[in-house]
Formats: C-alpha cells, structure tokens, sequence
C-alpha cells in the first residue's frame, strides 16, 4: 500500500473525472489519498470530495499565501467546518512563506491562531514553509508539546531538518526528491529515520522525473517512493510499509 500524503484535487484534471483519479492511483497500490486545503473555498470542495469517496481524507485551513485576501475571522468558520465531515484529519497547510509575501507579522498571526485551533480540535498540523525555517522552528518550538506537525514537500537544509526531528516533527519528500539537482534533498532523504518519514505528490504540482514539466498526478507517489528506496538503499516495499504505517500514525487513524 501507498498513500499519496499531499495533493490538490480540486483542481483539473482530478475534479471532473475523480473516479479516473482515483483508478489510475490504485493500479500503482495508492489507496489512500489526503487533499489538501488552502483557503475556505477549498475546504468546502475538499470536504465533498471526502466525504464521497472512502479513499480520501481531506484537510482544512488557510495557506500563508493566501493570508492577504482573507480576514482573521475566516479562521473561525474553518473551526466549524469541522463539524461537516470525520474525514477532516488536519490543519493545513498552513504556515509561513516570505519567498512569495513580505507581510510577515499577518502570516504570523494567522499561523499562531490556526495551530490554536488545531490544538482545540484534536488535530495534527501540516506545514508550508519557504524562506522561513527560522520563524518556522521558533514557532513549532513554542507548540511541540502540544501539537503534531508534519513539514509537508520538504526542500530545506539538512540542519533545518534535523533540527525539526528534534522537535518531533514528520517529514514529506514529494516529487522534487527525483531531480537530479536536488542534492540536499537527496541527502535528507537519506537521513531521514523510517518512523518520521511521509511522501506526496502535491499534485498537480511537482511531477517527479521522468515527467517533470507536466501535470503531476497521485499515482506518481509510486515515483517519490521509489526514489527514496534507491537513495535509502532498500526495497519499495519497505518504504511503503513505512510512510503508510506513519500516516496512520500521525493522523491519528485505524490502519
């Protein structure tokens, strides 16, 4: 079994053609798929698409990118989603990304607040961050004794990395872990211990080599997964057994 930690499909070509989805991710053995949300609009989707079909689960929550076209009280209504569906099984993504926005302290706020909710709801927290990792870990810092957080499409250092493991903290390689110039990944990846260790396609983004360029999908974690066993120098199958074995885990659900 495999199971696709991280993708969007509320977007083309999932949205209109899930079952075609869904088919296409079973003949690679994923038979798990987590959607993920990044604002209110796509919660709701999310939650539908959950709701309709046994092999998603779906997230909630507000992308730091997303910050800006949102007031502080949509965090309220996203708590109440959490009524709508029990396949909601996190936070996210939420977090911190100063690559793309400079206003730092608003992200800041919806951050704190939403990992508020998060620890009210009994909720795990999967996390965006770019450009951030040290407001990231002050912030997980502050929260770890009473919170779950998955780094969710890891791209970060090695220091960055193993500073988060020290805090608890999964890690998800998606599909950037098969570029070739993608060394520090590559070198988490090996570092990385199996009990903390997730994979994702973030599709449709990120689409793994050989496909790299076009519309990622969720049958292309069979590719992350891959990569990872050649560069942990072990079978696909170990690594599936793993990273499903912590999504369960970390989700808080029953294998």
């Amino acid at each position: 079994m495999l199971i696709d930690s991280h993708c969007h499909l509320y977007y083309e070509p999932f949205i209109s053609n899930m079952q075609a989805t869904l088919n296409d991710a079973k003949k690679n053995k994923i038979d798990f798929l987590l959607t993920i949300s990044v604002d209110l609009n796509t919660a709701l989707i999310n939650i539908d698409l959950a709701n309709s079909y046994p092999e998603i689960y779906c997230s909630v929550g507000i992308h730091p990118n997303n910050v800006s076209k949102n007031k502080i009280e949509n965090i309220e209504i996203i708590k109440s989603l959490y009524t709508k569906s029990n396949k909601i099984i996190a936070v996210g993504e939420i977090g911190l990304d100063f690559y793309r926005n400079k206003n730092q302290e608003e992200q800041l706020v919806f951050f704190k607040k939403q990992i508020e909710i998060a620890s009210e709801l009994g909720l795990p927290i999967i996390i965006h961050t770019r450009d951030s990792e040290n407001e990231t870990l002050r912030i997980i810092k502050e929260n770890y004794n009473k919170n779950k957080f998955l780094i969710h499409c890891f791209s970060g250092s090695l220091d960055f990395a193993k500073s988060l493991l020290d805090f608890g903290c999964f890690i998800s390689l998606s599909g950037i872990v098969t570029f070739q110039n993608a060394h520090n990944v590559q070198e988490v990846a090996k570092y990385i211990p199996l009990d903390k260790l997730l994979i994702e396609t973030d599709s449709p983004y990120l689409s793994p080599e050989p496909y790299r360029g076009k519309t990622n999908c969720p049958k292309n974690v069979f590719l992350v997964a891959k990569k990872i066993a050649e560069i942990k120098n072990t079978s696909i199958e170990n690594i599936s057994e793993h990273t499903s074995t912590n999504f369960f885990k970390f989700f808080n659900l029953n294998k």
